[in-house]
């Protein structure tokens, strides 16, 4: 049997500015994310969710993907955990504009899918890496393979490949 994800969000991470180094800068930090970010609408809907969710910085000119994770339990317990809170607030310290935002990306079996969340987190940082060079996962980053011009690799598509992805409806 097949099992499906769907994509929900984005959803507005909120921030704070916060004061730094005596007062004289200002940074932007994660504010409130515990117990009352999983109560507003947005959120409680997928708090008791399991799968992939996706941090990115939405600016003017549009989204990257900084994050990526996975939960085999609750969102609401492994989003911002603590390890992740640091990583986010390191991030925020660093880039000059922001707009933290999620998506979820959630499986809708009860059962254990937990090779599922697992494939879904690989192909998700994958895809994300194409989009964001510097993303801030550190486990699952190098491709198990490539297929000269086709996968994994930038090379310009010799013409045998180009009528491969032809055939195929890739661009």
């Amino acid at each position: 049997m097949s099992v499906n994800f769907t994509i929900h969000g984005p959803f507005d991470v909120p921030t704070e500015p916060t004061k730094i180094k005596g007062g004289k800068i200002t940074i932007q930090q994660l504010g409130d994310v515990g117990a009352n970010l999983w109560r507003d609408k947005n959120f409680s809907k997928y708090a008791d969710k399991k799968g992939c969710y996706v941090f990115v910085n939405a600016v003017t000119r549009g989204s990257k993907p900084i994050y990526v994770g996975r939960t085999n339990r609750k969102f609401k317990s492994e989003c911002f955990a603590t390890a992740k809170k640091a990583m986010l607030n390191e991030f925020l310290a660093g880039a000059s504009k922001t707009g933290l935002k999620v998506y979820f990306v959630s499986i809708e079996h009860r059962k254990d899918c937990s090779d599922e969340i697992d494939l879904c987190e690989t192909l998700l940082i994958s895809q994300c890496k194409k989009a964001n060079r510097n993303l801030l996962n550190v486990k699952k980053l190098t491709e198990k393979f490539t297929i000269k011009s086709f996968h994994g690799d930038t090379n310009r598509p010799t013409k045998d490949v180009a009528e491969f992805k032809k055939c195929l409806n890739l661009k």
